[in-house]
């Protein structure tokens, strides 16, 4: 569940790995666009002409599992993914935090690699023996169809991770935020993981405008 004052802060590093999620979930979305337009053609060829495709049902099917697999990570990036959690909502922000970040090492991330490290045998495997559809005007190479859950667990790693860096500089931020001088280099690497306040930023911009 997404806290309701976490909208108002900022985490670059946070921001680029999100941003990269949503631009491969939006190129992606439009696999559903192409999923409609499929289900109407074949609509019309089995109830206006008696011509049904088989090629074209598998590739319905197909589309979808394309758009909803790599919509994983993306609904991860913006929290919309539905969830009921009765302990979390009770919680204070801190033990939040703290629940989000248990739940995403020792259940989410766990989970994204036994996917993976299993489905990239699964490719392998269709890839080496030419699986196809059992029906013979199928669609060809079936490994293709099935590439899409390790390339789809690998973005939903990224937004993850990307989400556990979230929790735990959120976290820490609570507790206390330094505000010691640190050298150049450090200052960099520590400005991509430092929790950032949309006041302090629009503060920011008015005085470089000054």
């Amino acid at each position: 569940m997404s806290h309701p004052t976490d909208p108002q802060f900022r985490i670059p590093i946070v921001d680029a790995l999100n941003g990269f999620v949503q631009r491969v979930g939006h190129l992606f979305a439009w696999t559903n666009v192409l999923l409609i337009g499929v289900i109407l053609l074949q609509v019309v060829l089995r109830y206006g002409f008696n011509n049904g495709q088989v090629y074209l049902e598998e590739l319905i099917w197909h589309l979808y599992a394309v758009g909803f697999m790599f919509g994983l990570s993306f609904a991860v990036t913006n929290d919309s993914h539905i969830r009921v959690d009765i302990v979390h909502m009770n919680l204070s922000r801190a033990n939040q935090h703290r629940w989000e970040i248990f739940g995403i090492l020792f259940l989410l991330l766990p989970f994204i690699v036994v996917i993976f490290l299993h489905s990239i045998e699964w490719v392998y495997y269709s890839y080496e023996i030419g699986e196809s559809s059992q029906n013979p005007t199928g669609l060809p190479h079936r490994w293709i169809v099935k590439s899409v859950i390790p390339l789809s667990f690998l973005l939903l790693f990224i937004a993850a991770l990307a989400r556990l860096v979230r929790e735990v500089c959120l976290l820490l931020h609570l507790a206390r935020e330094p505000d010691e001088p640190y050298p150049g280099r450090v200052s960099m690497i520590r400005h991509l993981f430092r929790v950032q306040t949309l006041e302090s930023d629009s503060t920011d911009k008015s005085r470089e405008e000054r």
